[in-house]
């Protein structure tokens, strides 16, 4: 086989593929690449990562058919690979990491951000676990800087409440594992704040019992009170 020859043979390409504002659709999309036999993997709220070695007609086809039987429409791209660069790329050349925005909102240092990125490499704890646990942050501006960064809405939950019946709908047990509660209906879902909407098995947990949510973020300490309070008022009516 010469060079030429080998660069002609197909190689796995990578495909992100968004359910805009439809995270109770992710997990549905996900799957339903895995039964084609590819390999697909929740990336965020809304954000399915693919790995394929097909051309991209064919995946344009599988991404048009789900598309069409779920009614809702689909942002995809393919990922073109680059070479490793010895610079870093310019700015503005993708969508805000986390701990950029830190930096930018002034909660952080880059000296802080960088011992924050090490340890959380080291521990493969999320960098914002690791920031509250050094006590360089808190809670409020981490929920805030994550619905900027995920284009979802903050909820300050023991300001706005939760109705009860409706976070009754998610067992506590639940609830409190995900770091997540029901806070009112919309429509026809129900919007449910996350202390961390990346966090696939907490979103997987929520969606097997609520499987339409609108997903929102809001501080941890708020969620577990909250909770406190519904358990409280459903032990008194018992």
């Amino acid at each position: 086989m010469n060079d030429s020859t080998a660069t002609a043979v197909p190689a796995s390409q990578r495909w992100r593929i968004e359910v805009p504002h439809r995270a109770d659709l992710v997990f549905s999309l996900r799957d339903y690449f895995r039964r084609l036999g590819l390999v697909a993997e929740v990336e965020s709220p809304t954000l399915v990562e693919l790995k394929a070695g097909e051309l991209p007609g064919e995946i344009e086809e599988y991404i048009s058919g789900w598309a069409r039987i779920n009614g809702t429409a689909l942002n995809f791209e393919q990922v073109r690979e680059q070479p490793q660069l010895l610079v870093p790329p310019p700015a503005g050349s993708g969508p805000p990491r986390l701990g950029e925005l830190l930096v930018v909102r002034g909660y952080i240092t880059e000296e802080q951000l960088a011992m924050a990125l090490t340890e959380s490499r080291a521990t493969s704890d999320l960098l914002g676990v690791v920031l509250l646990r050094e006590r360089l942050i808190f809670e409020d501006e981490l929920a805030r800087t994550l619905s900027q960064q995920l284009a979802i809405p903050y909820i300050s939950v023991m300001r706005v409440g939760v109705n009860a019946a409706i976070a009754r709908s998610l067992p506590p047990e639940v609830g409190a594992k995900a770091a997540a509660i029901p806070v009112r209906a919309m429509d026809d879902r129900v919007q449910v704040a996350f202390a961390d909407p990346t966090d696939p098995q907490a979103l997987s947990a929520v969606g097997r019992y609520l499987p339409k949510i609108a997903v929102a973020v809001a501080e941890l300490s708020d969620i577990r009170l909250a909770w406190r309070g519904v358990n409280e008022l459903s032990g008194n009516r018992g």
